[in-house]
């Protein structure tokens, strides 16, 4: 089953958080373990200003789901953990139903993230 196995535990830097230990998440749909390595840097939820009415900024209930998710689009596809940014987009979801978010919230923070990809990648 899809669990967190670590804490949340990071320091506030300029402009982001710099993980204090790694953190470790186990993700069902991809079928491995994934492994945020401390002193990462993570913004925890970059949402798009424009859809900060919709999308709350990154909570204490999400926050690890918005660090795996950081991770997974930055490191996931040239570290083999997923394939596309589509899949890292899934596994944040996975993660928020695991934090407790139910359906609607969970939607509610994952549908803007595909969108924001699909009309990102429209335009490059």
């Amino acid at each position: 089953m899809s669990h967190f196995s670590t804490s949340f535990i990071a320091e506030a830097v300029e402009k982001g958080w710099k993980l204090q230990q790694e953190l470790v998440y186990y993700s069902d749909l991809l079928g491995k373990t994934i492994v945020v390595p401390e002193g990462y840097f993570t913004d925890l939820a970059s949402v798009p200003q424009i859809m900060q009415f919709v999308v709350p900024v990154a909570n204490a209930k999400n926050r690890k789901a918005a660090v795996v998710h950081d991770y997974l689009c930055t490191h996931g596809v040239e570290l083999g953990i997923v394939t596309d940014q589509k899949q890292a987009d899934k596994v944040f979801r996975e993660a928020l139903r695991v934090l407790g978010l139910g359906r609607v919230r969970s939607a509610a923070l994952y549908y803007p993230v595909r969108t924001y990809q699909w009309i990102t990648g429209w335009f490059r």
